[in-house]
């Protein structure tokens, strides 16, 4: 008995602790913010000059906390998402088949921002 009340006695100190984080829990988390991030995908050339669009292209923003929003390119490279996150900073990354990965970090300072991305082609081994 003299245990279980020490114990007690312990867990009391934690449960105002215990109790914020649940009801935080219960609101459904962390607030979020909703930006627009836009942009454009194109070919970077050898030397090192933008080339055309890259159509069909994947663009992924991922949150500091792992939330994550996906588009794809439209014939001119253009891409528009609407990013819902708890945190104004992340990275956005382009994929494409043929070219190399490339990604970026974004900080929404502003409800849009703009965030062009080029692309190397792969290099077949």
């Amino acid at each position: 008995m003299l245990l279980f009340t020490r114990m007690g006695h312990r867990l009391s100190r934690h449960v105002p602790v215990l109790l914020a984080i649940l009801l935080g829990a219960c609101d459904g988390g962390a607030p979020t913010d909703t930006f627009e991030l836009s942009g454009r995908v194109s070919v970077l050339l050898d030397t090192s000059e933008e080339g055309g669009p890259i159509e069909g292209a994947t663009v992924t923003f991922t949150s500091d906390t792992l939330l994550t929003t996906e588009a794809t390119t439209d014939g001119d490279g253009r891409y528009r998402m609407r990013v819902l996150t708890d945190h104004p900073f992340g990275q956005v990354r382009a994929s494409a088949a043929g070219f190399r990965d490339h990604e970026n970090t974004v900080y929404f300072d502003g409800p849009q921002r703009r965030v062009d991305i080029e692309l190397r082609r792969a290099v077949d081994p």
